[in-house]
C-alpha cells in the first residue's frame, strides 16, 4: 500500500514539473491569501505556501449550501506547504479549513497543518449532529484528492468525506495524516460510494467522539493508530470497512455503554473479530512521545524505554501511525488511574 501511494505522489509531482508554481505570499502578484493562489492555478500547477498563519475566510457554493472556508479547491492542483508544522491554516472563523469538490487523485494536499474550527456545540444547525458543520478538510461532490503529511488538531471533525446523489464517488487517499484532540470525529465517511477511502499510516488520537466513523460508505484502513478517542475507535454503520495492521486501543473509556463496556470497534464491527490473522490488528499502548502536551503534544512514538508496539507492526514491517519512533522514556496515559486524570485527557 505504501509503495502504491508513494509512487502515485511522485508521479503526480513529476507530471506537474512543467507546470507553474505559484508562491503564497507573492508581493509582486499581490497574493497574501492561499485562496488567491488557488484561484490563479490551472490543473497541474503547484500552489507553494510559505510559513505563516492563513485565516482569510471565503464563501463558496456547495451541494450543502453556501459555506465558509479558508481554502476552496475544485481543480487538480497541488497545494503544498513549504514547511508542514510552520504552514498553518486557522479556520477558527470558518466552517472548513480546506473544502474540496470535484477533483481526482491528481489533486494533492500536502505538508501543512490545520487548526481551529467551530466546536461541536457552536453554531450548529439541523445537520445530522453537526458532523458537516465544521471540519479541517471536507471532501464532497466527487472529491478524491491525495492528502499526505497533514496535521489537523483542536478542531471539530478532522476530515469529512461524502458523495452527493448523482456524483461520482468521493474516495480520497490519506497517508501520514494526524487528527488529534478534535471536538467531534477524527474522520467521518458518509455514503461516499463504492470506491473506498484509503487511510494508510494515519493517527487518530484523543478526539472527543469516534476515531473513524464509516456510515454507509467504504474504506480501507491499514497501518493506522486509532487510540484514546472518547468514543469508539472505529464505528461502522451499514458498512464493512477493511481494517488491517492497525492499533485500535483504549477508546470509549470515558462514557462507555453500561451494557457492553468500552468498545474499540462498534456497529457492524465486532470487538474481537478483527484481531489476529488474517487482519493483523493489535491492541497495545502506543507510547506517544508527548500525549498530554507537557511539551506541546508529539504523536511520534517511543523508540526505547519502552519501545512502542507500533514499531514494525504495520503492513510490510512499517511503523503503525503517521509518525515514526524517535524518542525515549515515554509515559502511558492509561496508567493514570485517577478518575480526574482520565477525564482531563478528554477536555
Amino acid at each position: 500500500m505504501r509503495l502504491v501511494l508513494l509512487t502515485l505522489l511522485v508521479g503526480l509531482l513529476a507530471a506537474a514539473a512543467g507546470a507553474v508554481t505559484i508562491n503564497v505570499p507573492d508581493e509582486d502578484l499581490g497574493i497574501v491569501a492561499i485562496q488567491q493562489g488557488v484561484d490563479l492555478a490551472a490543473p497541474g500547477d503547484t500552489v507553494l505556501v510559505m510559513s505563516g498563519t492563513y485565516d482569510s475566510v471565503h464563501l463558496v457554493g456547495t451541494p450543502l449550501g453556501t459555506k465558509h472556508t479558508i481554502v476552496a479547491i475544485s481543480s487538480d492542483i497541488v497545494l503544498l506547504g513549504a514547511d508542514g508544522s510552520a504552514v498553518e491554516i486557522d479556520h477558527s472563523e470558518a466552517e472548513y479549513g480546506i473544502l474540496v469538490q470535484n477533483v481526482s487523485e491528481s489533486a494533492v494536499i500536502s505538508n501543512l497543518s490545520i487548526v481551529g474550527g467551530e466546536g461541536r456545540d457552536k453554531g450548529l444547525r439541523d445537520d445530522d449532529g453537526g458532523k458537516f458543520i465544521a471540519a479541517g478538510i471536507c471532501c464532497i461532490d466527487a472529491a478524491s484528492p491525495t492528502i499526505t503529511d497533514v496535521s489537523i488538531e483542536e478542531g471539530a471533525t478532522g476530515i469529512v468525506i461524502r458523495t452527493e446523489s448523482g456524483s461520482a464517488d468521493s474516495a480520497p487517499m490519506l497517508e501520514r495524516v494526524v487528527v488529534a484532540r478534535g471536538s467531534h470525529h477524527g474522520i467521518f465517511i458518509y455514503e461516499n460510494g463504492a470506491s473506498p477511502v484509503v487511510i494508510y499510516r494515519c493517527t487518530l488520537v484523543d478526539n472527543f467522539d469516534v476515531g473513524i466513523y464509516v456510515s454507509g460508505g467504504n474504506a480501507e484502513i491499514s497501518s493506522s493508530a486509532i487510540t484514546n478517542n472518547g468514543k469508539n475507535g472505529i464505528h461502522a454503520y451499514l458498512a464493512t470497512p477493511s481494517i488491517t495492521y492497525c492499533n485500535v486501543y483504549w477508546n470509549d473509556q470515558v462514557f462507555p455503554n453500561a451494557g457492553t463496556g468500552p468498545l474499540n470497534y462498534s456497529g457492524t464491527l465486532g470487538e474481537d473479530e478483527l484481531m489476529g490473522e488474517p487482519y493483523n490488528n493489535i491492541r497495545v499502548e502506543a507510547y506517544y512521545c508527548d500525549f498530554v502536551g507537557s511539551a506541546g503534544y508529539d504523536y511520534h512514538v517511543c523508540l526505547t524505554d519502552p519501545p512502542s508496539g507500533h514499531i514494525g507492526a504495520g503492513e510490510g514491517g512499517v511503523t503503525i501511525g503517521a509518525l515514526d519512533a524517535v524518542c525515549t522514556g515515554c509515559q502511558s496515559p492509561v496508567e493514570m488511574t485517577s478518575w480526574g486524570a482520565i477525564k482531563a485527557l478528554y477536555r
